[in-house]
């Protein structure tokens, strides 16, 4: 009766094609195709992002590199890096884990497009610009007219 089960032995990542998937933490998976587009020997590695064109750029760091982060190998070929403190300072929120087809950038970077052209930060700060001041009195004092200029 056994000989008829087909066991399940675990989610296999042989994806030969270069892609970042950015989790909800903001941690970054890399296959094993993207790390060789920055190097086997890539062991630390740099963010770089331009609000521009939405693009995420991961290049290789030596040792000395301020800012690099460590790129945790896993037995599945895949490699781990912690992008938290990236996508907060740029402002960019990963609502849910996305997998994004990586490409060479040259000069050694590899990376990603992202669908939002700005960062959220800075698109709020244009809507909050664009919108006409209005003066409000202090707490229990009164409005002071400005002069006009």
């Amino acid at each position: 009766m056994s000989e008829n089960f087909e066991f399940f032995e675990g989610a296999r990542s042989e994806s030969k094609v270069p892609q970042v998937t950015v989790r909800r933490s903001g941690q970054m998976v890399l296959t094993s195709a993207a790390v060789g587009l920055l190097g086997d020997d890539a062991t630390h590695v740099q963010f770089g992002y331009d609000p521009g064109r939405a693009v995420v750029a991961i290049r290789k760091a030596p040792e000395e590199t301020r800012g690099r982060y460590r790129l945790r190998r896993q037995l599945n070929g895949s490699s781990l890096a912690d992008g938290r403190r990236f996508f907060a300072h740029h402002g960019l929120k990963v609502d849910k884990a996305r997998t994004f087809d990586a490409e060479p950038l040259g000069d050694g970077m590899v990376g990603f497009q992202l669908d939002e052209p700005e960062p959220e930060a800075q698109a709020a700060a244009k809507v909050v610009e664009s919108k006409p001041t209005e003066s409000k009195p202090a707490r229990g004092g009164k409005v002071k007219e400005r002069a006009a200029a």
